[in-house]
């Protein structure tokens, strides 16, 4: 039976025996390792921070929380600088996220030029500028905060909040680890279990000085070196670039819709 949408049921364990094969069954690839670093499920753990810090996964997808932003509810009073971990369900950190949804009630959607629904209340994605481009609107007061920026651990909201909005950000968490590592679940789909294998043995190879091995297993992930030397323009792709993401096959037959705007930076 194949598993659910978005789950996951395989664990680090089960990819041990995939890494060792990798690496032409070497006796020395084992979780007996005296060094934790020198063990197959080591290179596993930095391979999963290291693709699902770049790619989308639906595995890891949530919303956060719905938060109210406004006059003084920001850091320290601040009507428009929040905190990200507000944002975050607790516990979490997030390596992705799409553009934060801010809900208008009717009159403020159909003051600022947006058609209000049924329902009374718009939901409406906020666009991201440059911390050096949404300046301008950080200190204009009494606005709707169509604009947001991140710098380190806080949100910007321009122009600032002349009252309270409702405001939620869908994320990807960073992948989680149990203390004891391989019985870590892997949240990845299944198609990209090798990818996490191959690229896994690589560091594997890397840690023991194999360099031929190293350099084999990264062509076969990021093509051959025409490939990676040509931007993808020539030579043969690795697998990464051959795989399609879950977002482009759920759109693949839909209409795609084009908003254009301009900004200064």
């Amino acid at each position: 039976m194949n598993p659910a949408p978005a789950t996951f049921p395989a664990t680090i364990n089960d990819f041990v025996n995939k890494v060792k094969a990798a690496l032409q069954n070497r006796s020395d690839v084992n979780e007996t390792q005296t060094n934790p670093d020198m063990r197959p499920s080591a290179w596993i753990r930095d391979t999963l921070r290291e693709l699902t810090a770049s790619y989308p996964f639906e595995e890891l997808r949530t919303n956060g929380p719905m938060v109210k932003i406004g006059p003084g509810l920001g850091w320290q009073g601040s009507n428009y600088m929040y905190p990200v971990s507000m944002f975050l369900n607790p516990g979490d950190d997030m390596t992705l996220m799409d553009d934060p949804i801010i809900f208008l009630n009717s009159s403020q959607a159909t003051s600022v030029g947006i058609v209000a629904t049924t329902t009374n209340v718009v939901a409406y994605p906020m666009s991201y500028l440059s911390p050096k481009a949404i300046q301008s609107l950080l200190f204009i007061p009494g606005g709707v905060p169509f604009r947001f920026t991140r710098y380190g651990n806080m949100f910007w909201f321009g122009s600032q909040p002349g009252q309270p909005y409702n405001v939620y950000v869908p994320y990807q968490i960073r992948h989680p680890f149990n203390e004891n590592l391989p019985s870590t679940p892997v949240r990845l789909p299944q198609d990209w279990w090798d990818i996490l294998s191959y690229a896994a043995a690589e560091r594997g190879a890397i840690a023991f000085r194999w360099n031929d091995q190293a350099t084999f297993l990264h062509n076969i992930l990021y093509g051959d070196p025409k490939y990676q030397e040509s931007g993808g323009e020539n030579g043969r792709p690795g697998l990464i670039s051959a795989r399609i993401f879950q977002p482009e096959r759920d759109h693949r037959l839909s209409p795609v819709h084009v908003m254009i705007g301009a900004q200064r930076y």
